[in-house]
C-alpha cells in the first residue's frame, strides 16, 4: 500500500487517501505521500460510501492491496462512475 501512495505522489497526484484500520499508521504514511487517512471504524456508513462523500462522487483511481474480497469490492465502489478505475494489486 506504501508503494502504492509512493508511486501516486510520483505521479502528481494532489489527493492520496490512505485507509486503515489503526490510525496510529497516518503519521507514517505521510512520509509516503499519503495526504489524508480514513479509519473505517470511525464511520458508521461503508467506507465507499464515506470516500463517494469526501471526493463528490467518487475517486479517480483505487488500489486494493490487501487481498480481502470485501474490500475489493469496495475498492471497485469507491471509485468515479464512468471514470474511475481499480486496480487489485
Amino acid at each position: 500500500g506504501l508503494a502504492v501512495a509512493e508511486g501516486a505522489k510520483i505521479a502528481g497526484a494532489s489527493c492520496v487517501i490512505g485507509i486503515d484500520i489503526d490510525s496510529k499508521k497516518f503519521e507514517t504514511t505521510k512520509d509516503f505521500g499519503v495526504t489524508e487517512f480514513v479509519n473505517p471504524k470511525d464511520h458508521d456508513k461503508p467506507i465507499q460510501q464515506v470516500l463517494v462523500d469526501m471526493t463528490d462522487g467518487g475517486v479517480d483511481y483505487s488500489f486494493e492491496c490487501i487481498g480481502n474480497v470485501s474490500i475489493m469490492r469496495a475498492a471497485l465502489e469507491c471509485c468515479h462512475k464512468g471514470r474511475g478505475t481499480s486496480v487489485i494489486v
